[in-house]
């Protein structure tokens, strides 16, 4: 059975405020749907307890001759080495119906202070939950279809 993973970014993190936003437990079942912002994440990881969803991470891009800045010497940078977002954490923990670039969209959108809201369905059911997602305020809502 092919399976369809409805997503939508709420404005807040308040789990129980999302979820009757979206009625759940009337219009939504709740086994079906997930919520997933830093709260969320720090729970199930253990307790971020700074919360910043960034990591201490750093590149240092050096050639094999030159200065070692990118763009002088013989290396050449390109704007793609700058694009991964390297400091934000996963929270999506490699969802696998999500294409990573838009996962890395969500990710963002979670680190800044939003959540995440999937729900799974079927392809007949999803364009009745995008609608639904919509209608309770949830932004950029999308579907992703198993292959």
């Amino acid at each position: 059975m092919s399976e369809t993973l409805v997503t939508g970014i709420a404005p807040a993190s308040d789990a129980q405020q999302i979820e009757t936003m979206l009625g759940v437990g009337e219009k939504l079942e709740a086994a079906h749907l997930s919520i997933i912002s830093k709260a969320t994440h720090s729970t199930q990881a253990g307790g971020d307890q700074h919360g910043s969803g960034v990591t201490a991470s750093s590149t240092i891009m050096t050639g094999s001759s030159g200065t070692g800045v990118p763009g002088i010497g013989r290396g050449h940078a390109s704007l793609s080495q700058f694009s991964g977002h390297a400091g934000f954490l996963d929270y999506l923990g490699g969802l696998p119906l999500i294409p990573p670039d838009q996962a890395q969209n969500y990710n963002v959108a979670i680190a800044e202070g939003r959540s995440l809201v999937t729900y799974k369905t079927t392809p007949e059911e999803a364009p009745q939950i995008e609608q639904l997602f919509r209608q309770a305020g949830l932004r950029n809502v999308k579907s992703f279809k198993s292959r």
